[in-house]
């Protein structure tokens, strides 16, 4: 694998785990790990997904530093992780990684059993930004 290349994500809320491995070069199931590690459980427990710490935390084990950032207005460059919820297709937030091809989207059509990731010039129609972890010189 290498950095910024498509990862799909395996489980129902691992949006998160899939940017983590795209931003890192690394497998889904191992971020998967790295991320779980932080939660102290699985992606699909109880609270369903991941807090924006959980990723920043697992990021950060792997000597990459971030900052959330809530403007939406700021640039955001390559490696970061945007979570973005509203009126989309997505019934609750999702993770979105900054890449040079564009937005990679760990799961992008939301088709039942075909989690695919896919490439987006912009936001999913109807999507609203919440918050971005962007990366930063350590």
């Amino acid at each position: 694998m290498k950095q910024y290349d498509l990862v799909s994500q395996e489980d129902e809320w691992g949006c998160g785990a899939a940017c983590v491995a795209s931003l890192l070069g690394i497998t889904y199931r191992e971020a998967k790990n790295l991320v779980e590690d932080i939660k102290g459980r699985s992606v699909n427990a109880k609270p369903h997904g991941l807090e924006l710490h959980h990723i920043a935390l697992a990021l950060q084990a792997e000597g990459v530093k971030v900052i959330a950032d809530w403007d939406s207005a700021v640039h955001h460059p390559d490696g970061s992780i945007v979570c973005i919820g509203g009126k989309s297709r997505y019934k609750y937030e999702h993770y979105i990684l900054k890449t040079p091809n564009g937005w990679m989207d760990p799961w992008f059509d939301l088709k039942k059993n075909n989690m695919v990731a896919k490439y987006r010039d912009d936001y999913p129609k109807g999507a609203d930004f919440l918050v971005a972890l962007i990366p930063v010189q350590a």
